[in-house]
């Protein structure tokens, strides 16, 4: 009787894996997306980074607004560009300003320069969880030479 008994609940244990399967599928398509996500986001982040700190570098040594907003595009070149704001202080897109940087009379003056990116989400079930578009910011402050 006993034989039997274990003999038939052995058998009964063929859909378990299955029913395992289906109970851990939505968790690791979860955290299959939050990988991809994180990815997407992390990846941006660093262009945002790396143009803000080239932009500032590039506005220290003289150059002009023109050539700095250029190069960030260039740098953020896999990214959506119309989403990009860029901010300088001081404002080189003032004239005045820009001639006397190129001048060297604002040597010694911090210029910073601020760099938003909004990130789109390439995942549907994380709008819930996180805010589509995904905000992201860099700022880099550097003394004029």
């Amino acid at each position: 009787m006993r034989v039997s008994l274990f003999l038939e609940l052995h058998r009964d244990k063929k859909g378990q894996a299955m029913v395992e399967f289906a109970l851990i599928l939505p968790l690791l398509l979860f955290l299959l997306m939050t990988i991809f996500e994180f990815g997407n986001i992390f990846h941006s982040y660093l262009l945002v980074t790396s143009a803000s700190r080239e932009g500032a570098r590039m506005g220290v040594v003289g150059q002009s607004e023109t050539e700095i907003t250029n190069r960030m595009h260039e740098i953020c070149a896999t990214l959506d560009t119309t989403k990009l704001e860029i901010l300088t202080a001081p404002d080189l897109t003032d004239p005045d300003i820009a001639e006397k940087v190129e001048k060297g009379l604002y040597r010694g003056v911090s210029l910073t320069v601020q760099i938003k990116y909004e990130v789109p989400l390439i995942t549907p079930l994380l709008n819930y969880i996180l805010p589509d578009p995904f905000p992201i910011q860099a700022t880099s402050i550097m003394r004029i030479e």
